[in-house]
């Protein structure tokens, strides 16, 4: 009898399917026949080789994570762990086949401060919990106290806990290479956020100028006075902070953070006019209304596909990018659902990406009344809904702001991009991750 799951085809003799149980080692007999009986046995062992990760609760109360499933390679996973120089490092795992792997991998790239790994991103990767998989988040949040190359760390809808939140705010006291730090869309709590807020406040090395760590899960809209409070005493006291996702409802507060992001970004203004030979041009202020981006990005199609891909899917089709309602009734009128708290923060991340990625090339902007304007797109913003974006026409330095999200379309150079090396019978739709109803 065959194992559970495995199939022997009687006239290929192919051994077809999916062990879904462990068996102990034993002998099993295959008979062939040919122009004479002859039988021939070989021993093999059947193993179930998926580790799931549930949901549970544990002593540190983060029962409320996500239900991960994944599976790791543990012969992969010990051999990534022995490597003790990033000049013997296995070669990289497949990202979309065998995730699990990957992100040990790419942990162990951190753990060793690699200096080739600048960035590092596990959005909408959900990591297991730390007291199920040690090798993932509890490992991470240990490398960022010794690493010293990584700028970028983008951890939305990752799975986070509030442990984990803790465990980095503690790295973040020593840490001086971080530039970018998302966190928005995990499961930390008012205590981890006042944590991490602290850490940044005391460290004197901190370089962090983009920080967000908004639309916590089952945490509603705000975090409390107590960490409005930290987090406003963090940005008093901070000088390098320019972008900043969280939500402030008390006044006071509100207002100390607005001021002392008017003040980083005057002041990085002010560093970029002190390293330009001639002073910046007044610039002309006008209205924003939608932003049009016209070249191709300078990335990989695969690199926004493998995180985006319903968006992608959508921009492919209707050439801009859409709101949180149109996104959902697009995936529900094509069979799928996904819930307003992952489908905003999605669409968040996938303008910022774009813009980041339009930075130096030409842009198309037009005011609340469609008029069009031309030209080099040299940076963006955006704070409590309050957006500018500034280009250059020629000599002519134009400001445009906003005090909603701006409209944004591509051109079909972008959109053929998009659709390079894209095999739609590869696409999978939208990850169960970020389905809901």
């Amino acid at each position: 009898m065959e194992p559970r799951g495995l199939h022997l085809h009687p006239g290929t003799g192919v051994i077809s399917g999916t062990p879904v149980l462990a068996a102990e080692d034993r002998r099993y007999s295959i008979k062939a026949r040919r122009h004479e009986a002859k039988t021939s046995s070989i021993n093999y062992t059947v193993l179930a080789c998926t580790i799931s990760f549930m949901k549970v609760d544990d002593a540190q109360d983060d029962s409320q994570c996500e239900e991960v499933s994944m599976s790791i390679n543990e012969d992969f996973a010990t051999r990534v762990e022995c490597v003790c120089e990033i000049g013997d490092m296995l070669p990289e795992p497949c990202r979309t086949r065998a995730y699990g792997d990957w992100m040990i991998w790419m942990v162990h790239r951190a753990w060793l401060d690699d200096p080739s790994l600048t960035e590092l991103n596990f959005s909408n990767m959900h990591m297991p919990p730390p007291h199920v998989e040690r090798r993932i988040a509890p490992k991470l949040m240990d490398a960022m106290a010794r690493n010293t190359h990584l700028e970028k760390l983008t951890l939305s809808n990752s799975n986070l806990v509030k442990a984990s939140g803790v465990q980095l705010a503690g790295a973040l006291r020593s840490n001086s290479s971080l530039r970018t730090l998302n966190l928005e869309s995990n499961w930390l709590d008012s205590n981890a956020v006042r944590e991490l807020a602290v850490a940044v406040k005391e460290s004197l090395n901190s370089k962090i100028e983009c920080l967000r760590f908004s639309h916590q899960k089952q945490m509603g809209q705000f975090f409390g006075r107590p960490t409005e409070e930290a987090v406003g005493q963090m940005m008093q006291s901070n000088d390098t902070i320019v972008k900043l996702g969280f939500e402030c409802d008390d006044a006071h507060w509100r207002n100390e953070i607005d001021r002392a992001l008017l003040r980083n970004n005057d002041s990085w203004r002010r560093g970029l006019q002190q390293t330009s030979s001639e002073a910046l041009p007044t610039a002309e202020e006008h209205s924003l209304g939608r932003i049009h981006l016209v070249h191709r990005p300078d990335a990989s199609t695969s690199e926004v596909r493998s995180r985006f891909c319903t968006l992608c899917d959508y921009l492919d089709s209707n050439k801009k990018l859409p709101t949180t309602s149109q996104l959902q009734n697009s995936t529900r009128n094509s069979g799928q659902q996904i819930s307003y708290a992952k489908a905003a923060p999605m669409i968040k991340e996938l303008r910022s990406w774009m813009l980041d990625h339009a930075l130096n090339k030409m842009v198309e902007v037009l005011d609340v009344f469609e008029t069009p304007t031309s030209g080099i797109l040299r940076q963006w913003s955006s704070s409590h809904d309050h957006w500018m974006v500034e280009i250059w026409v020629d000599d002519r330095r134009c400001t445009f702001r906003s005090s909603r999200e701006p409209a944004m379309s591509v051109s079909d150079d972008w959109v053929s991009w998009l659709r390079a090396q894209h095999d739609p019978s590869m696409h999978i739709g939208l990850p169960e991750s970020q389905a809901g109803a």
